[in-house]
């Protein structure tokens, strides 16, 4: 297979590295958000194996724990209210347990504050 070229290779390395991604996962996340934006299913849920309170594995696909751990679906949030205009989402904070919800927390910080 050829290998894939594109003019604006700098900028897609440029606009994964801002949200924290190698250029093939942005390539994806671009991907699945037109297809979602066109109306097909894509996005998989991500679960967290907890036990006793403490945050074990994450899994696309969990099975049942032998330990007596539960499989938590794993919610995304922002830290403050996102506009693409105005703001850079950063990397993922570390999971979290809150309460029964398991929560992956991307901070989001204004685009003025992109070379601080």
């Amino acid at each position: 297979m050829p290998e894939f070229r594109y003019a604006r290779e700098e900028l897609l390395k440029a606009a994964a590295e801002r949200k924290g991604l190698t250029v093939s996962a942005y390539l994806r996340s671009i991907a699945d958000a037109a297809l979602a934006a066109e109306g097909f299913p894509v996005g998989e849920q991500q679960y967290c194996l907890v036990r006793a309170g403490e945050l074990i594995s994450t899994s696309f696909k969990p099975a049942k724990d032998p330990d007596g751990g539960e499989w938590l679906p794993i919610e995304n949030e922002d830290n403050q209210p996102f506009d693409p205009a105005l703001h850079w989402r950063l990397k993922p904070l570390p999971l979290r347990l809150d309460g029964d919800r398991v929560v992956r927390v991307y901070p989001v910080v204004p685009k003025s504050m992109e070379h601080a």
